[in-house]
């Protein structure tokens, strides 16, 4: 009987469970003692009001992972008629993440954070819970299974033969001896763009995040 070699595909989306937001507070100057402390105390702020979502059940988590604080050179022209000359700067600085399930506190808190002196605001990733995502890989790699299925059935039928049985089935990218191709299971979103200081508010409407599969797949016409 023959054989029929075809790839299965399947899609689903699924709107954002979890935007989580990435802030830098910073602060140069040319006194180390008090650039340390005008970071310090800004992101010891930011850090209260990230606990306090956390607290209330907007947010779910907070993080704040780096810290970093440098000395520079850099050259500066006092007056038109004066040569530039070097002067030694000092830079402190830390990262604040936050993760919200509510994305209306969300929205606000951007344009909150963003209205700080020394505070930028990175972007927004967006995300589902682990629970919703394992669920989603789960399904989509069914639905490709059973896409490749209907593949093999249509050629068999138009062939004029029966039903067709599995031989082997591989994920993207694992049938032996054939290149190309990422893994079995995709998810691709898309963040919010920094937002602008000044604003009251920011509507925020993510993207759906998109989970893929792909398989190939052997069938023998029965």
């Amino acid at each position: 009987m023959p054989v029929f070699a075809v790839q299965g595909h399947a899609t689903r989306h699924q709107p954002a469970e979890r935007g989580t937001i990435r802030l830098t507070v910073q602060f140069s100057g040319e006194d180390r003692a008090s650039v340390l402390a005008r970071a310090a105390q800004v992101h010891a702020d930011v850090v209260g009001r990230a606990k306090a979502h956390v607290a209330g059940g907007a947010a779910t988590w907070w993080g704040s992972q780096a810290v970093l604080a440098w000395a520079f050179d850099e050259w500066v022209k006092p007056s038109p008629n004066v040569d530039q000359v070097k002067v030694r700067r000092f830079r402190a600085g830390a990262d604040v993440q936050v993760k919200f399930q509510d994305f209306t506190a969300l929205a606000a808190w951007a344009a909150e954070v963003a209205a700080i002196v020394g505070v930028a605001v990175n972007g927004i990733t967006w995300a589902l819970t682990d629970a919703r995502r394992d669920a989603l890989q789960r399904d989509v790699r069914a639905d490709a299974a059973r896409d490749s299925v209907e593949r093999a059935r249509a050629y068999a039928d138009a062939l004029g033969y029966g039903d067709v049985r599995l031989l082997a089935l591989f994920e993207d990218g694992l049938r032996p001896h054939v290149s190309g191709g990422g893994g079995g299971i995709g998810m691709s979103m898309r963040g919010a763009p920094p937002p602008s200081g000044g604003a009251q508010a920011f509507e925020m409407r993510p993207d759906d995040i998109v989970v893929t599969a792909a398989v190939t797949a052997d069938f023998e016409a029965v």
